[in-house]
C-alpha cells in the first residue's frame, strides 16, 4: 500500500470513528456484552470466556481503526516531507521567506 492510499484509509477510519451512528453501535454493543457478562453465572465459565473475548474483539476493532488513522497521519507526514524535499531551491527560500 502507498502513501496515498494509507492516508485514504486514514480518512475513512477517522470519519467512521467520528460518525454518530457507529458510536451509538459501539457503545451499545460494549454494554450489551457487559450486561451480558455481569448476568453470566459464575459456575458458567465457558459463557464468560466467550463474553470476555467478545469485549477484547471490540476493543480490537477500535484499535485497528485508530492504528489505521494513526497510519494515515504518518503517511500525509511523509508525503508533505517529501513534497518539500523535492521543490527547487529558489521555491524553498520563497517558502522560508514567506512563512
Amino acid at each position: 500500500m502507498n502513501e496515498k492510499h494509507a492516508v485514504l484509509r486514514g480518512r475513512e477510519a477517522s470519519a467512521v470513528l467520528e460518525n454518530e451512528a457507529f458510536k451509538a453501535a459501539m457503545d451499545g454493543l460494549k454494554t450489551v456484552v457487559l450486561d451480558q457478562w455481569k448476568q453470566c453465572p459464575v459456575r458458567d465459565r465457558e459463557g464468560q470466556v466467550l463474553l470476555l473475548q467478545l469485549a477484547k474483539l471490540t476493543d480490537k476493532f477500535e484499535s485497528i481503526l485508530v492504528g489505521m488513522i494513526e497510519n494515515g497521519k504518518l503517511a500525509q507526514n511523509k508525503l508533505d516531507l517529501d513534497a518539500i524535499r523535492d521543490e527547487s531551491p529558489s521555491r524553498r527560500w520563497v517558502r522560508k521567506v514567506t512563512g
